[in-house]
């Protein structure tokens, strides 16, 4: 006669792979999500070399703008000294026009400092622009992974699930009752067998008419110390 447990094993070997793959198939959306933010790294990082760009290209322009208005100056202030009456008219107005070409020179000096940040900025964005395709490449080819992977996982747990069905119509429902509750309390093993008169669950010794009852198919034994369901098979 066989033992009742028997087909609790086999149940349980199906429950452990779906268990499995129930997990994977809730995993597969944090990992989707993980890839994307990755991807999004990168373009906050292409955003921020664009943004710093568009900064210096300000400054630089603002400072044309300056040595515009200091040109204005010295053209008027050029006008004027023609004009002057006097001689210390006319060496104030060189003094204006030297003050304001003095200004153009730093800010010419500054407007090469920026227009190198600009060409440094420009190659910063071409390489992080090349790096955001890249990884907008492999970003598609995992999802893409991914969801084949949750494809093929669906069907090998549909697979499992149907096979579960036909086991379960041959268990006595009290039995699969007590088996459901122990397996998803223990989250691994709710049968074990005797294995050289220790429980395989939680390795504890076992009297040894816990081991003989265990061979008895008209008994449902349990291990006095995991509670797990005992199955000696000879």
């Amino acid at each position: 006669m066989a033992h009742p447990l028997e087909a609790l094993l086999v149940l349980q070997e199906k429950d452990r792979k779906i268990a499995k793959l129930q997990r994977e198939i809730r995993d597969i959306p944090a990992r989707k999500a993980d890839i994307e933010k990755q991807l999004e790294g990168a373009k906050t990082k292409l955003n921020q070399s664009r943004e710093a760009l568009k900064k210096v290209t300000s400054d630089l322009k603002q400072l044309e703008i300056e040595a515009g208005t200091h040109n204005e100056k010295i053209i008027k202030y050029k006008q004027q000294q023609m004009e002057a009456k006097t001689n210390d008219q006319y060496r104030a107005f060189l003094q204006e026009i030297a003050a304001a070409e003095k200004h153009i020179s730093a800010l010419e000096d500054r407007e090469i400092v920026l227009m190198e940040h600009i060409e440094s900025a420009k190659k910063i964005i071409a390489e992080r622009e090349a790096e955001l395709k890249e990884e907008e490449g492999g970003v598609s080819d995992e999802q893409a992974m991914l969801e084949e992977r949750l494809s093929e996982v669906q069907e090998d747990l549909d697979a499992l699930l149907a096979d579960r069905g036909r086991i379960t119509s041959n268990v006595n429902p009290s039995l699969l009752l007590k088996y459901e509750r122990l397996f998803k309390n223990k989250g691994d093993f709710a049968v074990v067998q005797v294995e050289k008169d220790h429980c395989s669950g939680c390795h504890m010794k076992l009297p040894p008419q816990v081991t003989n009852d265990a061979l008895n198919p008209d008994k449902l034994v349990i291990c006095n110390f995991c509670g797990r369901m005992l199955i000696n098979i000879r």
